[in-house]
């Protein structure tokens, strides 16, 4: 099964649970309630009967992103979202009821019954906080917005737990703390649905991807040698998708090797984060006003190295391409000497960054590792054998300025 069909699956069936979970909640308070007769217990009833029906709403949020039609054809994963927003919502009501029924509300209890509303309250506690932990687990596992939400709001359910234990505890002791209790517990519920309420919005107002993701993506493609530069990139989410927009400048010849190379990026990217649906490139070739040509020297910087990736030093020649006059002339040295493996390669990516154009060699790259990486980038790799650096690029002048050799 695919990867997103199993996180739906995940999705899907932890939503099931969540229904069943807060199902026995309702039951349990509920009992607790008649038993003792406590007002803030059947209202912490009635909360988690509210859970229930958020869950419900949940799980249909989760099948109904799955679908998509004609009028929606970026699909319905927002839904999720718009799910993920009533939650908050859901939660602020939670925190209401909280407030006004431990802090406003009747904590008159039957003193025989403590024991066994403490109990039963304990057994609330553990089961919401091992259930909160579990969803919200899962739904970072699947990326899905609902699920973390729901979590989050089943986590409320454990503060109120926790409120109506302390006025347990202030009831047998004849203290009354419950008004102090509920004022921490509406913060932590207010802060839940404060942050589950921004996600969602960002989201629904398409709102950009996270800045770790935006630069994992930025650091993939300026990794390909043969992108010479990012012009723009978008993302944003769209319930737990990820949907990305690039602008990029690559160093290649023809349309459909440009083609190659952005659909070999959008697979790292996607390979690289999850839950990316789509990955849109636009690409342009560069018009470049210079010619860089390198030439792999000995030491004496006048005779070609047989040895690409052992050359001690390399000259880079730029020339204008109106007229092919040489505009800078350097030596630089190799970087890359002592490498102990694939210098060659580190060599050839190296000179990519100095934005070259021509390579002139004495042996073939054919095959290898730096010739991959130099035909990649559309380098035209030129072998001349038996002439000096001068003589090398005396000949490809005339070449050039003949007409008879073809430089993108």
């Amino acid at each position: 099964m695919h990867s997103d069909g199993r996180h739906m699956e995940t999705s899907e069936k932890t939503a099931w649970l969540s229904i069943l979970t807060n199902l026995v909640l309702v039951g349990i308070k509920a009992a607790l309630s008649l038993a003792s007769g406590s007002l803030a217990i059947k209202a912490d009833a009635i909360h988690s009967l509210s859970d229930v029906i958020s869950s419900i709403v949940m799980l249909v949020g989760i099948k109904i992103s799955k679908r998509s039609s004609h009028g929606f054809p970026y699909g319905l994963y927002k839904v999720e979202n718009l799910v993920a927003l009533a939650t908050s919502l859901l939660i602020l009501l939670a925190g209401y009821e909280i407030a006004r029924e431990v802090v406003f509300g009747s904590t008159v209890l039957l003193p025989d019954q403590i024991p066994l509303a403490f109990a039963g309250i304990v057994l609330t506690i553990l089961i919401t906080w091992r259930f909160s932990r579990y969803e919200l687990r899962k739904g970072l596992e699947t990326g899905s917005p609902s699920l973390i939400a729901d979590a989050r709001h089943i986590g409320t359910d454990m503060l109120s737990s926790i409120v109506i234990l302390a006025s347990l505890l202030g009831s047998a002791a004849g203290l009354h703390v419950d008004r102090y209790a509920a004022i921490v517990v509406v913060f932590f519920i207010g802060r839940a649905a404060f942050t589950v309420f921004i996600d969602a919005i960002r989201v629904l107002l398409d709102a950009s991807l996270d800045h770790d993701s935006l630069e994992l993506i930025r650091r993939i493609v300026v990794s390909d040698s043969r992108v010479i530069r990012i012009n723009e990139l978008k993302g944003r989410n769209a319930g737990r998708y990820k949907f990305v927009e690039l602008d990029v400048c690559l160093r290649v010849r023809e349309l459909e090797e440009g083609h190659r190379v952005a659909e070999e990026i959008k697979q790292r990217i996607k390979s690289s984060l999850e839950n990316v649906d789509q990955v849109l490139i636009h690409f342009e070739s560069e018009e470049k006003e210079w010619i860089t040509l390198g030439i792999p020297l000995k030491d004496d910087l006048m005779t070609l190295s047989e040895h690409f990736g052992e050359a001690p030093f390399f000259r880079l020649v730029t020339l204008r391409r109106d007229n092919f006059s040489i505009a800078k002339d350097t030596c630089l040295k190799n970087p890359f000497t002592a490498e102990p493996k694939a210098k060659g390669m580190k060599v050839a990516n190296w000179l990519l960054q100095q934005d070259l154009d021509i390579m002139i060699v004495c042996r073939e790259l054919e095959g290898k590792g730096p010739g991959y990486v130099l035909g990649s980038a559309a380098v035209e790799i030129l072998v001349l054998r038996g002439i000096t650096a001068d003589d090398a690029l005396s000949k490809i002048m005339d070449k050039l300025q003949k007409s008879e050799m073809p430089i993108n």
